[in-house]
């Protein structure tokens, strides 16, 4: 009999809307965004659903504000609520002590529509498939993701690296005592996800001389994670377009709706 592995997941929804976007959704927090691809029904229901229908989750945990918590009251799975911060690395910090303990989470954001069951089991899979770090992260290709989400109102910021151009996903397995141990640099890796030059200014001159030459690779990266996170290893792995594709702006969701 094969014995799946199981984790706890954490989803991080206490991310607030930009103004724009909350004059369309007539929503403060994303999690709370009804999107049609969703069912028209608040996105953090639909997060809620395919973690739980996931095979490899076996507890599902909620960070946000009082007001998405009683918006999942009333849903049929059973979730645990967390209090979130007032950003995403305050958020962190105020819920990973609580899973101090686990060998890893799976760590997901609140505003990914189109994401399903066997995208997050494909990007387990190949985690598991590469056993022994401390911190997996998705990644997805530029050729990937404008195949699938050719609109320009849907365009992603890219990070050109030898192998080619990747965008970060919003979907980690990580082991908990990576981010309780490492809280300053990851809260800048944070801070600067959306932004390749900064992000590789982090990591010193000699890699933002790499990566503008285009000489910097996938495994330059990794190979430079246990320097910069304690010790900690890391893992970058290709995931489904899916998994990046986010909502932040009004024109973005017309865009989705429009799919």
């Amino acid at each position: 009999m094969i014995v799946t592995k199981k984790y706890k997941a954490l989803i991080l929804a206490g991310g607030k809307s930009k103004p724009a976007l909350q004059k369309v959704t007539g929503q403060e927090y994303k999690a709370l965004m009804s999107i049609a691809k969703s069912g028209s029904k608040p996105i953090i229901h639909h997060i809620i659903e395919v973690l739980h229908n996931t095979r490899y989750v076996s507890q599902v945990y909620v960070a946000g504000p009082e007001e998405v918590g009683q918006e999942i009251g009333a849903t049929t799975f059973a979730v645990t609520m967390l209090p979130s911060g007032a950003t995403l690395p305050d958020t962190l910090k105020r819920t990973i002590p609580h899973f101090q303990k686990e060998p890893y989470l799976l760590i997901i954001t609140c505003d990914l529509p189109l994401v399903s069951v066997s995208h997050i089991e494909d990007f387990m899979d190949n985690c598991f498939g590469s056993p022994g770090f401390d911190i997996y992260y998705a990644i997805i290709s530029k050729e990937s993701y404008i195949t699938l989400f050719p609109d320009n109102e849907l365009r992603r910021i890219y990070a050109n690296l030898v192998e080619g151009s990747f965008t970060g996903g919003n979907l980690f397995l990580a082991n908990p005592k990576v981010i309780m141990d490492c809280a300053g640099i990851i809260e800048q890796f944070i801070l600067f996800r959306k932004q390749p030059l900064k992000m590789a200014s982090i990591l010193g001159q000699r890699l933002v001389v790499k990566y503008l030459k285009k000489y910097l690779s996938i495994r330059d990266l990794e190979k430079l994670v246990p320097q910069y996170l304690k010790g900690y290893t890391g893992k970058a792995i290709l995931a489904a377009p899916e998994i990046a594709l986010d909502i932040d702006k009004p024109a973005q969701l017309s865009a989705l709706n429009n799919l």
